[in-house]
């Protein structure tokens, strides 16, 4: 068996399709996931200001 004929074999099985088809897909997730960079994010040094107590 030729090394050439081996890899072609490799490439046209069934898990080798589907771990391609599954890698699309969580490559796509990511990209649609970054897309939306127009959410409110809260800021990491908000100062919480405690109400004054009514006497």
């Amino acid at each position: 068996m030729k090394k050439d004929s081996f890899l072609l074999e490799f490439i046209k099985s069934g898990p080798f399709r589907l771990l391609i088809i599954l890698a699309v897909l969580i490559l796509l997730g990511i990209i649609i996931s970054n897309h939306h960079k127009s959410v409110v994010r809260m800021r990491e040094n908000v100062l919480y200001v405690t109400p004054k107590p009514k006497n």
